[in-house]
């Protein structure tokens, strides 16, 4: 009798245990909190981003952070300083100017007042005498310029013949220059032979302008 009684209060017991602990079920409609676990089946399932986000200027190129990048200076073929269409050294225009000897050549200034010479002379022609005569008025009014003298020949003789011959010329003018009451140390010369022909071509009429003196204003860069 007493064995009949255990049993039916342990099979009591038994199924108020299965009864408390019985299968659980998934809740419905739970509100996620960002960080927390959101399932109570024991999983954590992460509600927010997994991998960082990509960093600016990557995307999907692959190219690293935008960021700027310093212009490189552009070559002109001017003087350090130089801004092409300006004149900043003392009024030159950028394309008449260069250097030389520690100044700024002005190629303009004396433009009007090349010095033409015969085939093969080095004589300054009376003719070509009163060209001179604002390049001395200018030079004495300004002492601190200098002047240089580029010697030229046309194409016809050897090089190393009209290298000579450009280099006479030029000294004829410093002689003319000197006799006029300007200092030959304020005189340099230069000869180009047949290497800078003022017009291109093999007619007299080229060849006479390019058998010439040009002159060169110098002024001091300080």
């Amino acid at each position: 009798m007493k064995h009949a009684i255990f049993l039916k209060l342990a099979a009591v017991a038994l199924l108020t245990i299965i009864a408390a602990t019985g299968c659980k079920k998934t809740p419905k409609n739970v509100t996620p909190i960002h960080g927390a676990r959101t399932s109570v089946d024991g999983g954590a399932k992460p509600t927010g981003p997994t991998t960082a986000a990509p960093e600016l200027g990557a995307g999907l190129t692959g190219l690293p952070p935008a960021r700027l990048i310093e212009a490189a200076p552009v070559a002109t073929g001017l003087p350090p300083g130089v801004i092409p269409g300006l004149t900043p050294q003392g009024g030159i225009p950028a394309a008449d100017q260069g250097e030389f000897d520690n100044h700024w050549t002005d190629r303009s200034a004396f433009a009007a007042n090349t010095i033409h010479f015969d085939y093969d002379k080095a004589i300054v022609k009376a003719g070509e005498l009163g060209k001179l005569q604002p390049v001395i008025a200018a030079l004495k009014a300004s002492p601190q310029n200098k002047l240089l003298i580029e010697g030229h020949c046309d194409e016809r003789g050897t090089e190393e013949y009209n290298r000579a011959l450009g280099e006479r010329r030029a000294l004829a003018i410093r002689e003319r220059l000197a006799k006029s009451g300007i200092s030959p140390d304020r005189l340099r010369t230069m000869s180009y032979g047949e290497d800078k022909p003022a017009e291109l071509g093999h007619t007299e009429s080229a060849w006479a302008k390019n058998r010439r003196g040009e002159l060169v204003l110098l002024k001091p860069k300080n």
